[in-house]
């Protein structure tokens, strides 16, 4: 136990004086925090919070009705009782276009990440290729979707090419309003969010241990597998989950360069809220696809700690 009495020390004032900055410190991070939370709280959850409860109302004529029922969700898992439900495959095979959008997004953004972090001495060059792979994402999504049309439409640049090397009347030159089409225009405008996050984490790999690699005689290609792979895939799985979940919603390509056939599920979402005027059974679609994008963060999350472990 102290005295009291005892005389205060220069190292005791010290303490005193670090103590008392981190908390004020502490305090300023806490007020400055309070704007953020209060965005997020205003425009972010209350909304999400509305959404959910229309999600068990009935539509009405001009607007919903709080009728309280499970119908929105019956009917977006079972459908009707003359025809199944129309919006679980069209879930599936939004699923399926946004993994398809994932997989050729890696394997297009990997070698140019690995290219960025460890092949490039030169950070001019460095800076002058990321600068590169940022620079679509100064110009409006819309109009990069909008610009895929104009490049796979008849008399476009992608036709040109075909009729120059004499494939005009090939399946090429089919593929406006087709999945084919989707899946080009998504690939291209969410590959530089996979450069990014792969780039991220390879940035952060110690040199050191390619190095060691090398000196104990593993071959390059060993190296890549057994070093390199490994310590990438937590920023591979951060990437693959954002591409995933935002190209599995995306509705301004399908509609753009989709087919009638290739309707996905964010364009029935967003056919409910517009055309059809049913917001109870919009929002109902709505927080099922927010499920599966939860259900698939909490997938990566943990396939994250794992790699981390």
């Amino acid at each position: 136990m102290s005295d009291p009495a005892a005389p205060v020390t220069a190292p005791d004032l010290a303490e005193s004086g670090h103590t008392r900055t981190e908390m004020d410190s502490r305090r300023a991070g806490y007020f400055m925090g309070i704007p953020v939370i209060g965005w997020m709280i205003v425009f972010f959850a209350i909304p999400y919070f509305l959404l959910f409860l229309q999600s068990f109302w009935e539509p009405g004529v001009f607007s919903s009705t709080a009728n309280w029922n499970l119908e929105n969700y019956r009917q977006v898992f079972f459908g009707s009782e003359l025809s199944g439900s129309i919006y679980i495959p069209t879930l599936l095979k939004s699923l399926k276009i946004g993994a398809l959008v994932t997989l050729f997004s890696t394997l297009l953004a990997f070698p140019l990440a690995y290219l960025l972090a460890f092949k490039i001495r030169s950070t001019k060059l460095r800076l002058s290729l990321y600068t590169l792979v940022i620079v679509p994402l100064w110009a409006s999504y819309l109009l990069r979707a909008y610009a895929w049309k104009v490049i796979l439409g008849q008399d476009g640049l992608f036709s040109s090419v075909l009729q120059t090397v004499g494939l005009e009347n090939s399946f090429l030159s089919n593929l406006l309003y087709s999945e084919t089409a989707i899946i080009i225009a998504m690939t291209q405008i969410f590959t530089p969010f996979m450069v990014l996050t792969i780039f991220a984490v390879l940035e952060r790999v110690p040199a050191s241990l390619i190095d060691a690699s090398k000196d104990l005689g593993v071959g390059r290609a060993k190296t890549f597998l057994l070093v390199v792979l490994p310590l990438s895939l937590p920023g591979v799985i951060a990437g693959a989950t954002f591409t995933m979940g935002l190209s599995s919603g995306d509705f301004v390509a399908p509609l753009l360069v989709g087919g009638e056939s290739d309707v996905m599920i964010a364009t029935q979402i967003y056919s409910q809220f517009g055309a059809t005027g049913n917001w109870p059974l919009g929002a109902a679609i709505a927080y099922v696809l927010l499920g599966v994008v939860l259900l698939l963060v909490a997938v990566s999350t943990l396939a994250e700690k794992r790699e981390s472990i």
